[in-house]
């Protein structure tokens, strides 16, 4: 009967933490799976249960960063990616190789570090809430057709609101603004955004379109070409919506002066489409609170 081959079991956490990021440098950004293949392949023994627990305290101590990007069957995969040690890694056949080897020294210094950092109460990942109330300049426009093809805005019970989804591809965007990713999205939570018409009513715009942004069919004479009408705010409008930030990603007292360069530099609120010209602007940010756990 032929032995079963034997697979490195890691000792200690600090042992598991070594493998992971060895194994995430090595694939330059990695899912959990990812990981534990590459484990796998060097005769390691790690579960996914415990490779996930090592990402999310690396994540939090400031080491791994996470990428959404990539997407598997439409749904996005997080990948995480080393932020700060790059190590010139052997080529080994087995992990408990490299666990020892004097390559991976400043890697397990920088381990140490984060851990002491961490004892000394620094929440590296504490979420916290803001509302931002913005103003409206320009047409933002509809983005559903209505019975007679008309772009409207959404509505739920009669109020007009935009999804998290339009703040999150605005923010998006905006972010590398405020020396932010893009990939860095995926670290904010977002929530539905009520408007304010403030006393006045939405108007209609007319809108020039394709027939490949519309449907039209091609027509002799106007190559598909046409108008459709849009709903667009009036400028007197306030939408407000909710943010919950790390406090990694940006500081309670930093996070106006960030709205405000967004919403002065950054794309329009286009929503579904590109010839919205309508912005956000004159952002006023409100902490309502300051950590979303408390630990009592």
């Amino acid at each position: 009967m032929e032995e079963k081959e034997k697979k490195y079991v890691f000792k200690t956490e600090g042992e598991r933490e070594v493998a992971v990021c060895i194994a995430i440098q090595k694939l330059g950004k990695a899912s959990i799976n990812e990981i534990s293949d590459k484990i796998e392949k060097w005769k390691g023994k790690l579960t996914e249960k415990q490779i996930s627990k090592c990402c999310e305290n690396l994540r939090m101590r400031d080491l791994l960063s996470i990428d959404l990007s990539e997407k598997e069957n439409g749904i996005s995969v997080k990948r995480y990616l080393m932020k700060k040690i790059k190590l010139a890694i052997p080529e080994v056949a087995q992990i408990k190789d490299l666990v020892d080897d004097e390559s991976i020294i400043p890697l397990k210094d920088e381990l140490d570090r984060s851990k002491k950092t961490r004892k000394k109460g620094l929440k590296t990942f504490d979420y916290y809430k803001v509302e931002v109330a913005f103003e409206v300049d320009g047409d933002i426009q509809g983005f559903i057709p209505n019975d007679k093809g008309d772009l409207i805005h959404y509505r739920k019970d009669k109020e007009i609101i935009f999804y998290q989804y339009h703040f999150k591809n605005w923010l998006r965007a905006n972010l590398p603004l405020i020396n932010r990713t893009a990939s860095s999205i995926g670290d904010i939570m977002f929530s539905d955004g009520k408007v304010l018409l403030n006393g006045k009513e939405t108007s209609t715009v007319e809108r020039y379109i394709t027939n490949i942004e519309s449907g039209f069919s091609s027509s002799r004479g106007t190559g598909g070409r046409g108008t459709r009408k849009a709903e667009v705010l009036p400028e007197t409008a306030t939408i407000i919506t909710f943010f919950s930030f790390p406090r990694e990603f940006i500081n309670p007292e930093k996070i106006q002066k960030a709205f405000d360069v967004i919403c002065e530099n950054g794309i329009s609120f286009g929503g579904n489409h590109k010839l919205s010209t309508g912005r956000l602007v004159n952002p006023k940010v409100n902490v309502i609170q300051n950590s979303l756990w408390d630990e009592g």
